[in-house]
């Protein structure tokens, strides 16, 4: 079983991913590959700089994924612009894990935070969608990263809105309590999918 994992930023996808690892699933975040591919994929770096300029490289000539992050959550034609170059080659090195995965019998998660604004979501077989309330993800997102008000929502407003999210959803899972309520919830939750996908 292929399980799409998204929702909201500072929602709990991470927390959802080690709790499924920690069950055998095997985990495979789209945040990673996409750092793997700005860090070392010759042609991604290349085009990113082509697309934003030198600017966005730190000194020791890597790019600076905070700054970029800065520069385009400010603006979402840049983003838009970035999204174009990323997830072509995001979605291959998913594919290419999920067909592996498949073949070998495997359950797998892949989270992503863009899964349906990407269109991933053709490549799974499950959707979850983590959702939070606004007011605890901008508090998240403060206490995780130093953000100000302004910077949070920003990222926030970034995304899909969760409820046209839900909308995509087999389970919807809210993350508005105690992180052992939450991690409680993943696991039933993960064992009701288990069961639901046995019976198709």
């Amino acid at each position: 079983m292929i399980l799409g994992l998204t929702g909201g930023i500072a929602c709990g996808k991470s927390v959802a991913g080690r709790t499924l690892g920690e069950q055998g699933v095997w985990v495979l975040d789209a945040d990673e590959v996409s750092h793997y591919l700005t860090n070392y994929e010759t042609s991604v770096i290349d085009a990113v700089v082509a697309a934003f300029g030198p600017g966005i490289l730190s000194e020791h000539g890597q790019i600076d994924r905070r700054a970029l992050a800065d520069r385009v959550f400010a603006h979402p034609p840049e983003r838009a612009k970035l999204e174009q170059i990323l997830h072509p080659p995001i979605k291959e090195v998913l594919a290419n894990v999920i067909h592996y995965g498949r073949e070998k019998g495997c359950n797998i998660a892949v989270i992503a935070p863009l899964l349906i604004e990407a269109n991933f979501q053709d490549m799974v077989d499950i959707i979850w969608v983590i959702s939070s309330e606004e007011r605890l993800q901008a508090k998240r997102l403060r206490n995780m990263y130093g953000f100000s008000d302004i910077e949070a929502y920003r990222r926030i407003n970034a995304q899909l809105p969760l409820r046209e999210k839900e909308a995509y959803a087999d389970y919807v899972l809210l993350n508005n309590g105690s992180l052992e309520d939450f991690k409680r919830q993943l696991l039933d939750t993960w064992e009701q999918t288990v069961k639901d996908f046995a019976k198709r």
